[in-house]
């Protein structure tokens, strides 16, 4: 009776416990949409946290600039015996010095304000970075799209060739064809199989490719969910220039830049005027008490800083012409992404309009003549081939326009 009580128990503990088991085995990846891939590229791509590292170095020297100066405290001990007194023994003597300097104030405010610019610098690296991350995540995601497109056309594929090498099987063993047919949808089965091998391999290295941009955060069981060319909006040239230059991070960045130079710029000339120490002290000796204050400054006799003002002149000249190089080339980015991604919506629109119904109607003409007898089978493998291609090419011209708009969001500080 034990044995069966235990076997009881053991049967009894395996019916509740394995839909548990089986939920566990068989629970599917998750399915990201394009937003929870950029949010997820955002949290855990390894050079995010580069350009955060920077921000907080230029906050720190913001912090470091407005520090006031440490005073100096100096203390001295020893022994001494007054002179002319015979017998006289060592006492004690010491004396207590502290000394504060005093910072010029227009170098101080100066200082800061560059540090506080730089801060700026370091924010719009960041923004910027952030902006091509996403334009690499997108290109990316919608490249993976474009390979499960490949792969489900290649899959389809193959069903028509197999089903094809089926059809010429029966016509050559009932003798309404020769075996040459046979031999071609052999061929052909082949050539789809080596197409679909590599549209396998193609989503391998796009899924690896996205995964490098999200810090491997995908796992192998996960999947992304959307849809290739959802956009068709027109936009303006002039209204995407005026706008990129008024809020791109590159142009603020620049700007920030040239803001820094020229507070660097006015710190140096500040710097001319020395700065103040202002000191005081304790003498204690044998025969005496002493207090003394007093002031200390350097002279600037012989050199007045001309060479940090020059070097600082000429750190705000290049931050200027970087701006103006900024803003050209900008101007160049963003005219040539624009005439991409015109050209590709009107590459989509011939696909639209008119290459993709007539790939479908020669293809369902050369099936209804090959069923018919009317023609062979390599009028119906090249118009299988014409259809297969110009069906891959529209995906590929889906992929170019979704790409160009990334790219044109990403020269132009982003689109609305």
């Amino acid at each position: 009776m034990s044995i069966y009580r235990h076997l009881g128990v053991f049967v009894f503990a395996l019916f509740i416990l394995a839909p548990v088991l089986v939920w566990g085995a068989e629970q599917p990846g998750k399915r990201y949409t394009l937003e929870e891939i950029l949010t997820l590229a955002q949290e855990k791509n390894p050079s995010v946290g580069i350009f955060r590292a920077n921000l907080e170095a230029a906050q720190g020297a913001m912090a470091a600039s407005r520090a006031y100066p440490n005073p100096e405290l100096n203390v001295n001990l020893g022994r001494g015996k007054p002179l002319g007194i015979p017998g006289a023994g060592y006492e004690g003597e010491y004396s207590f010095g502290i000394g504060q300097p005093l910072e010029w104030p227009g170098k101080r405010l100066y200082r800061k304000r560059a540090a506080e610019a730089e801060v700026g610098v370091a924010r719009q690296e960041s923004d910027d970075f952030r902006l091509e991350l996403r334009a690499q995540v997108k290109e990316a995601f919608f490249d993976l799209l474009l390979s499960k497109q490949i792969l489900e056309v290649s899959r389809k594929n193959g069903e028509a060739a197999q089903a094809l090498l089926s059809a010429a099987q029966a016509r050559v063993d009932s003798g309404e064809a020769p075996a040459l047919e046979l031999i071609k949808a052999q061929v052909e089965l082949a050539r789809v199989t080596k197409d679909l091998r590599r549209a396998e391999n193609r989503i391998v290295l796009s899924k690896a490719e996205l995964n490098s941009l999200l810090g491997g955060a995908l796992g192998s069981d996960d999947e992304i969910s959307g849809d290739l060319s959802v956009a068709r909006k027109r936009y303006n040239l002039t209204s995407l220039l005026e706008e990129a230059m008024a809020r791109h991070p590159l142009i603020l960045r620049q700007q920030k830049a040239m803001e820094a130079a020229g507070y660097a710029l006015s710190r140096e000339r500040q710097s001319r005027i020395p700065d103040l120490v202002v000191r005081g002290g304790l003498n204690e000796e044998i025969d005496k008490r002493s207090y003394s204050i007093g002031l200390s400054l350097v002279f600037p006799l012989f050199y007045q800083r001309q060479g940090e003002i020059a070097a600082a002149r000429a750190g705000e000249a290049r931050a200027t012409a970087e701006l103006e190089r900024a803003r050209t080339e900008l101007t160049r980015l963003i005219a040539q992404e624009y005439q991409n991604y015109q050209i590709a919506l009107e590459q989509l629109k011939i696909f639209e309009e008119g290459l993709l119904k007539q790939a479908d109607e020669a293809l369902r003409i050369a099936q209804f003549s090959y069923q018919q007898g009317e023609s062979d089978l390599l009028d119906l493998l090249d118009a299988q081939r014409v259809q297969r291609a110009t069906l891959s090419e529209y995906y590929e011209a889906q992929f170019e326009l979704d790409a160009a708009l990334a790219r044109l969001e990403r020269v132009t500080g982003g689109l609305q």
